[in-house]
């Protein structure tokens, strides 16, 4: 966080100097301490006007301009304008910092002067050479804002403006001397922690931070406005590079979005997968022992676990779907046909799971390229949807995906379509045993109300 501590100053709309902290008396050129515009460099001056006419509508912005010094000459400076209300008018209050005495990590390319943290290219230059000796342990962390490009619309750019500054500080504050934190796209933020030698001293940081973004504002029934997730990686206990670590800690991020967001998900290897030449194996690891539940129950839970306050992730959905209705395997495809967005499929149950009625639910990856065969798209009908039974008659006219049910076994599939499906977007269900069943009529539209809650619940996500 940037600490003001050069100088104040107030202004009034019009631009005249109402009241000066001694901080802005000494910096300024002698004779010029009850002006501003005179001190700031001309081609900067649209800046500070532009900055008054931004405080009508808001209560608070940082901008960037050139300021003259004692010695005339023009610095860089960092300054908060926040507005002072009075009972009929307001005034600004400028804090502005000298960037060229802050040291070579507060130059002013370094910073990102939307949260107060450090650049894109700054904190990415700093924890690539951390990662360049394997004698430094850090914690890379990618923060997301949760829901942010609805914050922005339902309550404005200027709300969201201040909800990032404000996690900026809130990540600076907490971290402290033992990280570094920086912003790295429009909502994202990378954090590089140093002291965190187990999981429970990397808890110790992400759970106040996860606390005190939530208790930021509320509703009026008290549920949090703003959350974060964050996702984790060390190095080089699990990986020995730069972009292996960050590739690591975004799929945690992933992870976390998908379980319900405003969250941590720091890796495991026992419980994420293991590692292979820098590659995340992901397949046949055991997620949980799902249970089956009423069907009626589910299908009328949908909406409220979809687009509730308490929003359940759409993974979760799927997880439930398998093993309410004894699906096989399950995929939800998006831009990518060769790889599915996320999958899970049922493994044999262990005895436990029988004695508990419950299924063992495993992520898994599949590919379903074979759907663009023109024959098989003229399968769909006008509701976007295709349901195989019978699929070595039903597909005898096609070739690839003649050839993939027959070696994956595929007896009974259901394929809900996109409606955008500029994003190749595909809901995929299979029943593959020796015991499958076709699906009763029930059944699919379930599923076809299921992915229509689903299609709808990625765009507002």
């Amino acid at each position: 966080m940037i600490n003001y501590s050069t100088g104040t100053l107030i202004i009034d709309t019009e631009l005249n100097v109402v009241d000066t902290t001694e901080g802005y008396s000494r910096y300024v050129p002698e004779g010029h301490e009850n002006s501003l515009l005179e001190n700031v460099k001309t081609e900067d001056q649209h800046l500070v006007r532009e900055m008054v006419e931004r405080l009508a509508d808001e209560f608070r912005t940082d901008i960037c301009f050139r300021l003259s010094d004692k010695a005339g000459n023009y610095n860089w400076v960092t300054a908060l304008c926040e507005r002072v209300q009075t009972d009929d008018s307001y005034y600004i209050r400028i804090s502005f910092q000298d960037i060229s005495i802050m040291g070579k990590e507060k130059k002013i390319l370094d910073i990102d002067f939307g949260t107060g943290l450090l650049s894109k290219k700054a904190i990415t230059d700093y924890a690539k050479e951390k990662c360049k000796d394997p004698e430094n342990m850090i914690d890379l962390c990618i923060l997301d804002v949760d829901n942010f490009k609805q914050i922005n619309d339902t309550k404005g750019h200027s709300f969201g403006d201040k909800v990032l500054r404000e996690v900026g500080e809130i990540i600076t504050s907490i971290l402290g001397s033992h990280g570094k934190a920086g912003r790295i796209g429009g909502d994202e933020i990378m954090m590089v922690i140093e002291s965190a030698e187990d999981k429970n001293k990397l808890r110790s940081y992400l759970k106040p931070i996860r606390e005190n973004v939530e208790s930021l504002y509320r509703d009026k029934d008290g549920y949090p406005i703003v959350t974060v997730s964050v996702g984790s990686a060390n190095f080089p206990l699990f990986v020995d590079n730069y972009d292996a670590l960050f590739n690591l800690a975004d799929r945690m991020l992933y992870r976390a979005k998908n379980r319900g967001k405003n969250r941590y998900v720091m890796y495991n290897p026992d419980i994420h997968g293991k590692i292979v030449d820098g590659v995340l194996l992901e397949e046949n690891r055991v997620v949980q022992n799902t249970p089956p539940q009423d069907k009626m129950k589910m299908m009328l839970g949908t909406i409220e676990g979809l687009f509730g306050e308490k929003a359940v992730s759409i993974e979760k959905v799927l997880m439930d779907l398998l093993a309410t209705y004894e699906l096989d395997e399950g995929y939800l495809f998006l831009n990518n046909l060769g790889k599915s967005y996320f999958g899970f499929r049922r493994t044999e149950n262990t005895v436990l799971c029988d004695q508990n009625s419950m299924g063992r639910i495993i992520e898994n990856q599949a590919s379903i390229s074979y759907v663009t065969d023109s024959e098989f798209q003229k399968m769909f009908n006008s509701n976007r949807i295709l349901v195989l039974d019978s699929p070595e008659k039903e597909l005898s006219n096609t070739v690839e995906p003649k050839e993939v049910f027959s070696s994956k076994g595929i007896k009974h599939a259901f394929y809900y379509k996109l409606a955008d499906n500029d994003s190749n977007g595909y809901l995929v269900l299979y029943n593959t045993r020796n015991l499958s069943r076709k699906f009763p009529q029930n059944d699919i539209t379930d599923f076809t109300y299921l992915g229509k809650m689903i299609e709808i619940a990625l765009k507002s996500r």
